[in-house]
């Protein structure tokens, strides 16, 4: 049985006015086209029937009964239609329409009377029932949707019937699923599998207020039933429910939030393992901490030094000694010689040389207010260097490059730190962008940092990557989907597309502004219209994967997906997910699909920047997104709901990355010991760096 328009309504095909001699009817009738879902079956059996003129027909799946002996139902091309006997003709402009919707028909902007026909399922499975028409293709020939269905019913004992025949159906299959939030693309997935949700039924509810009394109290009996399937869309899930309840969350899984990711990710180095995990994340620090703010504020400093001497290495390199200073100078050499005595006595510590008991100089927190006040003017305000005649510049450029290469030794992140020593800072409990600053400044982190302690807000300090890739000069992020089937043992899923999300200015560190280094896309939808002052980028700034690879093949970089953005994508995700896994609640029939959002540098080394617990899969946002969120969806479906019968049943674009052989058996839902450390906590040294 299918439909050729929206909304469920049916048409009259006026072609055949002239072919069929019933082809007549009364403006105040209506009639129906009504179509078999499968026309081509060679053995769909029909039968006509004949008493009192009401006729009924029944095919392989259906059984249409003419109720009325004012009406006759023919079949001519396009399936069955339903008349009226008298032999009026009538013009295509007073064709009738039978609206399902409301069950009556519409004839030149008047009510006329019901449709006098029924429509009986003959079949044991409703699947066909529950299947929803592509209203947003009319050329596609759905099938009538429960509700119309229930409404063709002519009496309430029909429809108790029918409401109940459903629901136990569910039942029964156990195929009884809620959303508790909203996520209308679920239901199209769940619903052409047989599932049932329990607010459908209500509302089905509603159509029928005068619904026998006996019959309701069978079925609010029958949607006390617990649901099979829950599907959460916030942040919380329950920690009470049915064992066998499948479930979209984790209970209690905190990692990742980014003040629990800067914690969990602390110790990644113990979860390395060569082309298996191997976690990139700018280094962090949760700055409600005041030990961690002391540690952060040495990483600016020593962030400071190394950033003056690239940019002193750097204009030597391109421009020549005399483009780094002058005679009409006025930031003293000293800023350099300073910065340089700061980075040997770093590398002097990495080398332990500190445990002899050598004395470094302390400096004063004015002497550094000094100094970060000339790489200010240096790198952000182009000052310029007074010329020094007194030093060798070929010797002094010698041994900065020794030191920066001992730098990055010791230092695994240096190449993300750049030269201008920018951070990001983020508020710990926020998300879409919501909050998210840059600075350079350590004056305005500390005081963002303050009137956050006062306000009991936990931000996170994180060092900005400055040398991102850039696609036609803009930055771009990569959001990635992965699922989580089960965390003991760990096993994890990653979607084989992604969604490429641009800024929409081009690139620059002259400007901290929001629509130039956030790619989120909440963030970028309020400055699409200024997409046109770059033709290149897409003007609703996503593009999948296909579109990415073209560009990395049309500039020279045809093998860098396959062969390092997505290993190293891989290879982030579990070593993050191990690393975090000690706080990941172990429960049966629980999953849960997030969002990882990574950066690439223009070396395609790929950086980790945080996993949402609640990717954006609705509404979408772009022509991109609304082809990729509801496949994302159903492909979710089919891991979780297909494969737990079948293993060998299609799967979609997920692949499975890890699956653990040997678990950890860290927190079990249910079972818990008590445990307590006492002790002293051992304190850093001031010198002693921090291993990044």
């Amino acid at each position: 049985m299918q439909q050729t328009n929206d909304s469920a309504t049916f048409l009259r095909n006026n072609e055949q006015t002239d072919r069929d001699e019933d082809l007549i009817a009364d403006s105040n009738h209506g009639f129906a086209d009504i179509r078999e879902n499968d026309r081509k079956s060679e053995n769909a059996e029909r039968t006509l029937e004949g008493s009192n003129d009401v006729k009924t027909i029944t095919t392989r799946k259906w059984q249409i009964t003419l109720t009325s002996a004012d009406c006759t139902i023919e079949e001519h091309c396009q399936g069955w239609q339903i008349y009226s006997k008298d032999r009026k003709e009538i013009g295509e402009e007073s064709k009738i329409i039978l609206r399902v919707t409301d069950s009556t028909m519409i004839a030149n902007a008047e009510p006329a009377r019901t449709a006098n026909v029924k429509i009986l399922c003959n079949r044991d499975d409703l699947d066909d029932l529950l299947e929803e028409e592509e209203k947003e293709n009319v050329n596609t020939h759905g099938k009538i949707i429960l509700r119309e269905y229930l409404r063709l019913l002519s009496t309430e004992e029909a429809k108790i019937n029918f409401i109940l025949k459903v629901l136990t159906k569910a039942v029964n299959e156990h195929k009884v699923f809620a959303i508790y939030g909203v996520f209308p693309p679920l239901r199209k997935p769940l619903g052409k599998r047989g599932w049932i949700e329990k607010r459908f039924i209500r509302r089905m509810l509603a159509m029928s207020p005068e619904i026998l009394e006996a019959g309701l109290e069978t079925i609010e009996k029958l949607l006390r039933y617990p649901a099979n399937f829950l599907w959460y869309t916030n942040k919380r899930a329950p920690v009470r429910m049915e064992e066998k309840t499948i479930v979209n969350k984790f209970s209690g899984c905190y990692f990742t939030s980014k003040v629990d990711m800067c914690n969990n990710l602390e110790n990644i180095s113990w979860f390395y393992e060569t082309g298996v995990s191997n976690v990139q994340f700018p280094r962090c620090y949760n700055v409600y901490q005041p030990a961690q703010v002391e540690e952060f504020v040495r990483d600016f400093y020593i962030t400071a030094c190394t950033g003056i001497l690239k940019w002193f290495l750097f204009l030597a390199t391109i421009g020549g000694p005399n483009a780094v200073w002058s005679q009409d100078g006025t930031i003293p050499i000293k800023a350099i010689s300073f910065a340089l005595e700061r980075c040997a006595e770093y590398i002097s510590i990495c080398a332990h040389e500190d445990i002899d008991g050598q004395n470094y100089k302390k400096i004063s927190i004015s002497d550094w207010n000094q100094f970060l006040f000339w790489h200010e003017q240096l790198l952000h305000r182009r000052g310029i260097l007074e010329k020094n005649d007194d030093i060798d510049i070929e010797e002094l450029l010698r041994f900065m490059a020794s030191t920066i290469k001992e730098m990055t030794q010791c230092r695994g992140q240096s190449q993300i730190d750049g030269m201008r020593n920018v951070w990001i800072i983020k508020p710990g409990d926020r998300s879409l962008g919501k909050g998210i600053v840059l600075k350079s400044s350590l004056q305005e982190i500390l005081s963002k940092i303050n009137q956050a302690t006062k306000e009991c807000t936990q931000y996170v300090v994180q060092k900005y990557i400055e040398q991102p890739l850039l696609v036609h000069k803009t930055k771009v992020d990569i959001r990635q989907w992965f699922l989580i089937t089960s965390t003991q043992p760990l096993v994890v899923w990653m979607y084989k597309d992604i969604l490429l999300r641009f800024a929409s200015r081009d690139f620059t560190l002259d400007n901290f502004h929001e629509s130039i280094h956030l790619c989120n896309t909440t963030v970028q939808l309020k400055y699409r219209k200024t997409v046109g002052e770059n033709a290149q980028i897409p003007s609703e700034l996503h593009w999948n994967l296909q579109n990415f690879k073209e560009y990395l093949k049309n500039t020279d970089r045809e093998s860098a997906w396959e062969k390092l953005i997505k290993p190293g994508i891989k290879q982030n995700l579990i070593g993050a997910l191990l690393a975090s896994q000690e706080n990941m609640v172990n429960r049966k029939n629980s999953f849960q699909l997030y969002g990882a959002d990574f950066l690439i540098m223009d070396d395609l080394s790929v950086w980790l920047i945080e996993i949402n617990t609640n990717p954006r899969l609705h509404p979408p946002s772009s022509t991109v997104t609304e082809k990729l969120y509801p496949e994302i969806i159903e492909d979710t479906i089919k891991v979780i709901i297909d494969r737990r019968k079948n293993k060998k049943a299609a799967r979609g674009k997920f692949e499975c990355i890890f699956k653990q052989r040997n678990p950890f058996y860290g927190n079990v839902l249910g079972k818990g010991v008590s445990l307590g450390i006492r002790g002293k906590a051992l304190l850093s040294s001031s010198n002693s760096p921090r291993k990044w």
